[in-house]
């Protein structure tokens, strides 16, 4: 039931395809992948005795008995899978006797996949260049992702380079702060404590080792340091936590979409894919995670799963333009789309439209046009604005997509970035103008339904409504089905539910917009009560409403 429920929220994630790195799973694990159609990307671990000396030094003879043999049960194990596209060793090509030891235990098993020398971009005389690079996986700012042009010289491996170019194999901006009920569930309140006062503290549901920079991963420093230039401050876990999911959502949303705006960048490297490091951890984590062990969907995964609808509309950092890509099978005619920025008081400063496209199937189209946006600024005189993209099928929208973009924008310190897996900024872009937006007024209405074809399945449907009779966006409206009673009223104590797997979710609106949202769950989570549905934002009050069946 666990990876069945996972595999649904791959599918929502709009992900393809997994990395297992040295962890191979139960056979049914394979077999539902294939059912799924999703690809796996299997291989060796790193930093472990599978990551052998290259010169062979304390190997022995039992050891390369036991690497052949592994090979041939993996090979054996894998070969009728299709959901299984290669298997590859890590940061580190196998020494020469590894690698045909290895190769040997795959051609006796009839393995016939594509077996690759590294996930970095290394290769072997036998396997040849794998094509592939890691990193970065500590905080960058969201442009860094569609950078194409720092790397070393010297660095044959292409690790912590960033940029949407080639093949990313693992990477990401790092700390995922989950949301409050999650951090409750597992958090300690000491821990809880020093989340938000101590960026320096060591947490233990991070990668549990002091300091930070560098590949020290036990803190949040970089991720906060970060935070705090370009958000503000925080008073209180609350006011940091919905900080954090802006920043996680920002980056997510950036990594995945400059992937797919550069798949046509023939004029140097086209990106051809990305894996995010890590999809998920066995045990609840404030690092490297797209959804937490309860099923926890917190800013990073709304910003991977936006990025990754089907048929979108997307703003690029890296020269404000907007582009609209198809990653579906089939034509899609009869396309529109509407830019429209605003600034922070909802005066719309730019609007324009572009309409008559039409995309073949994984087609990406680029420029379709360029928003005009607040003149780049310095220190001190920062002016936020926000980028509403509607992507229209006929005149319905189909894709919506809302960005808060800053006239002082980040700039790496590209010099001293290069080789470490976090980024050193020049400066930071600033925000803190999302702290004093004018308060808004939003509508919830609610209501669930029995799933006919799902049995034991409800569906929650919850439309919020901007209802503002000043021009005040609702900015980053999140809603979470809960127990509660008929009277709106929750239950005390934790009840999210946590296994609720949403269409859409921190949603942004201006007065008249509307948006139906619907999640799904067991109804057996709801443990007899009834479901309710909150409703926060940025700059709204939080509402409770019940969703009756």
């Amino acid at each position: 039931a666990d990876v069945d429920h996972q595999i649904a929220l791959i599918h929502n994630l709009g992900l393809n395809g997994i990395r297992l790195e040295g962890r191979d799973m139960p056979d049914d694990f394979y077999q539902r992948m294939d059912r799924a159609g999703i690809m796996i990307d299997a291989g060796f671990l790193c930093c472990d005795r599978w990551e052998l000396p290259a010169d062979g030094s304390g190997v022995t003879e039992a050891d390369y008995r036991v690497i052949h043999d592994s090979a041939r049960t993996l090979g054996t194990r894998l070969r009728n899978h299709p959901s299984v596209i290669n298997y590859s060793w890590s940061d580190s090509t196998p020494n020469p006797r590894q690698e045909s030891e290895s190769l040997a235990g795959f051609r006796e098993a009839d393995f016939s996949e594509p077996v690759i020398a590294s996930a970095e971009y290394k290769g072997t005389s036998t396997l040849g260049p794998s094509g592939e690079k890691e990193g970065p996986y500590d905080w960058v700012p969201p442009s860094y992702w569609y950078d194409t042009t720092h790397f070393a010289a010297d660095d044959d491996s292409r690790t912590n380079v960033g940029g949407s170019w080639g093949f990313s194999s693992e990477s990401s901006a790092g700390d995922t702060v989950p949301t409050l009920d999650s951090i409750r569930r597992f958090l300690s309140p000491d821990d809880q404590e020093k989340l938000w006062r101590e960026p320096d503290h060591n947490q233990y549901h991070a990668n549990y080792e002091p300091g930070h920079g560098g590949y020290r991963f036990g803190t949040l420093y970089t991720f906060d340091t970060a935070l705090s230039h370009r958000y503000g401050s925080w008073s209180d876990l609350d006011s940091y936590v919905r900080l954090a999911q802006l920043a996680n959502y920002e980056n997510t949303r950036a990594q995945f979409e400059a992937f797919i705006d550069h798949a046509t960048n023939t004029a140097s490297s086209p990106a051809t894919g990305v894996i995010y490091w890590q999809l998920n951890k066995g045990w609840p984590t404030l690092l490297w995670s797209l959804y937490n062990t309860d099923g926890d969907q917190a800013g990073s995964f709304y910003g991977a799963k936006k990025a990754n609808e089907p048929l979108h509309v997307l703003y690029a950092y890296d020269d404000d333009s907007v582009a609209v890509d198809n990653l579906g099978v089939g034509i899609e005619a009869g396309l529109s789309v509407e830019s429209t920025v605003y600034d922070t008081n909802g005066k719309v400063l730019d609007e324009r439209t572009v309409d008559g496209i039409t995309l073949g199937a994984q087609e990406v189209r680029n420029r379709v046009l360029t928003p005009a946006l607040p003149a780049e600024t310095d220190v001190p005189a920062a002016q936020v604005s926000f980028v509403r993209l509607l992507l229209r099928r006929d005149g319905k929208v189909v894709d919506r997509n809302v960005y808060w973009v800053s006239s002082q924008k980040d700039v790496v310190d590209w010099p001293a970035s290069q080789g470490n897996p976090q980024a050193t900024l020049a400066r930071y872009a600033d925000y803190r103008a999302l702290r004093d937006l004018p308060r808004a007024a939003v509508r919830v209405e609610a209501s669930t339904r029995h799933d006919v074809g799902s049995p034991g399945m409800d569906t929650t449907s919850v439309t919020i409504t901007n209802t503002s009779a000043a021009p005040a966006v609702g900015f980053f409206l999140r809603a979470d089905v809960r127990r509660g009673a008929a009277d709106s009223q929750e239950l005390p104590g934790d009840n999210q539910v946590s296994a609720a797997i949403w269409d859409d979710n921190d949603v942004t609106l201006w007065p008249g917009e509307s948006v139906t949202m619907r999640a799904s769950y067991p109804a057996a989570d709801l443990k007899g009560a009834t479901p309710v549905v909150s409703v926060s934002g940025v700059n709204t009050q939080r509402l409770v409403v019940a969703a009756p069946g």
